[in-house]
């Protein structure tokens, strides 16, 4: 996996609009990340 990580993912890293430090265990930056989306689609309806 981690060849392809290198190949893949951390050159196109910069073109991200967020990058979440951590992965999936930053649940702080998750739960901010899905109350926006939230709210941009409660306000959509």
């Amino acid at each position: 996996v981690k060849p392809m990580y290198h190949q893949f993912i951390e050159p196109t890293k910069r073109y991200a609009d967020i990058v979440i430090p951590e992965g999936v265990s930053n649940i702080v930056a998750i739960d901010l990340i899905n109350t926006k989306v939230a709210s941009i689609l409660n306000e959509a309806k």
